[in-house]
């Protein structure tokens, strides 16, 4: 089994985790985050009720999809089972913002050079530069 967290689809125009979960899986991983480890389907499909109208066995299946995509885990507690998010909010975001960042760089590293070699916006270029010096000042300190 491959343990491995991988966004299947990378969707730019939409902000955060929205970009690669559906809009369900990310309240659903949202709701599980600001939680004390260990939910049971009961407990989010209560939250999300309140605030729509939502089938269990629609809760249950989200679930069940994100414990198959590695987002959670499981574990059985009498008859039903408990959910453990298996990486943080900042811990998800950070592998998929660098799975998403690999896949640029090595399979479109020119057209990223030559995008950001031509920003023309102001803006744009000082944050990149910002970025940049970020970048050299974090490897410095890992010497």
């Amino acid at each position: 089994m491959n343990d491995e967290i991988e966004p299947a689809v990378f969707r730019p125009d939409r902000s955060g985790i929205l970009s690669v979960l559906g809009d369900l899986e990310a309240e659903i991983m949202k709701l599980i985050w600001q939680r004390p480890p260990g939910v049971s389907v009961r407990e989010i499909y209560e939250e999300l009720q309140e605030r729509r109208t939502i089938a269990y066995t629609t809760v249950m299946t989200t679930m069940a999809r994100l414990a198959k995509k590695n987002l959670l885990r499981t574990r059985k507690v009498d008859n039903y089972y408990v959910y453990y998010p298996t990486l943080s909010e900042t811990e998800y975001t950070s592998r998929f913002v660098g799975r998403i960042l690999d896949q640029l760089l090595v399979n479109f590293s020119g057209a990223a050079i030559s995008h950001f070699s031509d920003l023309a916006d102001p803006n744009q270029k000082e944050k990149l530069a910002e970025m940049l010096n970020e970048i050299v000042e974090r490897r410095k300190t890992e010497d």
